[in-house]
């Protein structure tokens, strides 16, 4: 895969910074409004960054992070690596804070010189070992939300896969396929999703829904169930139907999403590594007794 072209209102993962903020503002269900009282900027300065018109203070980074559930590696779209012996993998909190101090009291000529920098030993660490995403586990269920009859989602049913870790990604509990042409042009027959468990949405959002015998992607709306495609009717709440909520669909997996069998295998060995520790902790408290 090439490297990402630089753009200085883009991450080194080339995600611009206004898509990353209003994608993770949202998620959290925070107010552009809310988001600047916490930054300290105000709402417009929120919206010019999700409109990609400027981007962050280097030192507002931190408290945007926090506000939002984010790493600073996942914000500057950074690898969080494994390649050599004590090499540490993540930057603490503290460290962190330390260097976007100092860089923050650079001019723009110097931060330039920094980032350069920094690229050519990112590169040069890369020659001594590939660095290694960080992977998650998810369950791809085995059955589909359809647009019209089909199958009773059951949430037992499903394929151990791997995806690497992201915003979205890293949120959900389940992915579901759609079956069907019902969400057109939002959601097409085969995609992906990723879903977030869930008993309730607000209305506007796009959930996983059961009623009767079969499980449908749609719209939820107060009076009943929304297809995005204008040649299917909605389905509306009644006393006769009875309708369950899954989770609310958060995103779709994307190809580049799809982990590859090194970092699979990272992550299984450091998955029976930690279940060994675990267990090795287990066996010492029951001696203790």
């Amino acid at each position: 895969m090439s490297k990402p072209i630089p753009n200085s209102m883009a991450n080194a993962a080339g995600v611009a910074y206004g898509d990353l903020i209003r994608r993770q503002r949202r998620y959290k269900k925070m107010s552009q409004e809310e988001l600047g009282t916490l930054v300290r900027v105000g709402k417009n300065a929120v919206g010019a960054w999700e409109a990609g018109r400027s981007r962050p203070d280097v030192a507002s980074v931190p408290i945007i992070c926090k506000a939002l559930d984010l790493s600073m590696e996942e914000f500057f779209g950074l690898e969080e690596t494994a390649v050599s012996a004590g090499v540490k993998e993540k930057l603490d909190e503290k460290e962190g804070a330390e260097l976007v101090r100092r860089y923050s009291r650079l001019n723009e000529y110097n931060r330039q010189v920094v980032m350069r920098e920094m690229d050519m030993l990112y590169n040069m660490q890369g020659e001594m070992g590939k660095p290694v995403r960080k992977v998650i586990r998810l369950y791809l269920n085995d059955l589909a939300a359809s647009a019209g009859p089909g199958e009773t989602l059951e949430a037992s049913h499903g394929e151990e896969v791997f995806l690497y870790a992201g915003p979205d990604t890293k949120a959900a509990d389940e992915i579901i396929r759609v079956n069907g042409d019902s969400m057109e042009p939002t959601y097409r027959n085969g995609d992906l999703v990723l879903v977030r468990h869930a008993s309730s949405l607000r209305p506007g959002e796009i959930g996983i829904f059961v009623t009767g015998d079969t499980g449908y992607i749609k719209e939820y709306r107060k009076d009943g169930l929304y297809s995005h495609n204008p040649a299917y009717a909605p389905i509306f709440f009644s006393e006769e139907t009875e309708v369950r909520c899954i989770g609310r669909v958060i995103g779709t997996v994307k190809p580049d999403d799809w982990a590859d069998a090194e970092s699979i295998s990272a992550w299984k060995a450091n998955q029976k590594t930690s279940d060994q520790k675990a267990n090795g902790r287990k066996t010492s408290k029951a001696k203790g007794r």
